[in-house]
């Protein structure tokens, strides 16, 4: 694993974008409530941090879509049928929480591997 002060950036990033999807759940749950047959909602945020919409995508299409969606270092985030604000809230608390414990990881990595070669 990668232990640059990059991968800590986009943690910070990641914490970020994880409260955008968080601010716009009531649009996400709208878009699952509308769900075709065979079909999820992937929400998405940019790069920049912009909420890019939810689009419904047929679960064939997932694994090709979803890229396309994200773009270069954005973030999607796919939900089924029956998701509602509360699932939208325990998964971008989850997305939050992994991402600090990665933070703190590296930092704990880092510390050690420094202190080692002092």
């Amino acid at each position: 694993m990668e232990l640059s002060p990059e991968q800590i950036e986009k943690s910070h990033r990641t914490i970020k974008a994880a409260e955008i999807f968080a601010d716009h759940a009531d649009e996400i749950v709208a878009k699952v409530d509308e769900l075709p047959e065979d079909h999820v909602v992937v929400a998405v945020v940019t790069s920049d941090h912009f909420f890019d919409g939810s689009h419904h995508v047929s679960r064939a299409e997932l694994v090709e879509r979803v890229p396309t969606l994200e773009g270069d270092g954005g973030w999607a985030m796919v939900f089924s049928a029956g998701a509602d604000a509360e699932h939208v809230a325990s998964r971008t608390e989850e997305m939050q929480s992994l991402a600090r414990k990665r933070i703190e990881m590296i930092a704990r990595i880092v510390s050690r591997r420094d202190g080692d070669t002092q």
